[in-house]
């Protein structure tokens, strides 16, 4: 609502909204924390930000999951079965909340210790 009892057309609860599912979308992504106690951290990349060893024109895609860490590490099998639920996790955020594709482009989740 705006001053003196006007409305201002519904935006109030268009943009609540939007938080919320933005803040749903966020909480997807850094759940994989809770269900993978050895991840630390992991970045989401773009095409253009990836390093330069790395053959672009063979990549399908917009994000791209990088710089995993895990402690401890035991081995290619953890490693894989982290990094799906990671894209599972993105890949569900951005399916409820397609802008989430334009804030999770360049962040880095960390574990958070306290």
């Amino acid at each position: 609502m705006s001053h003196e009892g006007e409305t201002n057309g519904g935006r109030d609860g268009e943009a609540d909204a939007a938080r919320g599912r933005a803040g749903r979308a966020e909480a997807r992504v850094h759940a994989v924390f809770n269900r993978q106690p050895d991840l630390h951290r992991f970045v989401i990349q773009d095409k253009a930000s990836l390093a330069d060893h790395i053959d672009r024109a063979s990549l399908t895609g917009e994000l791209f999951i990088t710089q995993i860490t895990l402690y401890p590490r035991r081995g290619t099998k953890q490693y894989d079965e982290i990094y799906a639920d990671i894209a599972r996790a993105i890949t569900q955020a951005v399916a409820e909340l397609p802008e989430a594709m334009i804030w999770l482009r360049g962040r880095t989740f960390v574990r958070a210790l306290h």
